[in-house]
């Protein structure tokens, strides 16, 4: 029998983390996308995380309340999403560190509809 292969994480940044993210991490060969690349700083909150389903990826952000909320608006209404991971404020180089660590544990498939901290990879 087949081992199934591992999905890697994808990932969108919020617009209130730097694009410089994920411009550092898609040097080490991660699929990282920002919301400033995407053309979405301007946009609510709803719409960002409608704009990451599409894209099947996972929304980090430090917006706990408002990205909360939206995850258990998905659930209440059983749509499926790809994750979100809440991070506290730390300089660039620790998210990068945590974001990589992350990325080479956690798959896509591991984050569906659920919500992590990106704390949990120091």
């Amino acid at each position: 029998m087949q081992k199934k292969q591992k999905i890697m994480l994808k990932i969108y940044l919020n617009e209130n983390l730097s694009w410089r993210i994920a411009r550092a991490l898609r040097e080490y060969g991660y699929d990282v996308i920002s919301s400033f690349e995407a053309g979405m700083n301007e946009e609510e909150d709803p719409e960002q995380f409608a704009f990451a389903v599409k894209e099947q990826r996972a929304v980090v952000t430090n917006n706990f309340a408002d990205f909360a909320a939206i995850h258990d608006e998905y659930q209440e209404k059983n749509i499926k999403h790809f994750g979100v991971i809440f991070t506290t404020k730390c300089s660039i180089s620790v998210l990068i560190q945590r974001l990589r660590e992350m990325m080479e544990n956690v798959s896509q498939d591991q984050m569906i509809n659920q919500i992590r901290w990106l704390n949990e990879f120091e």
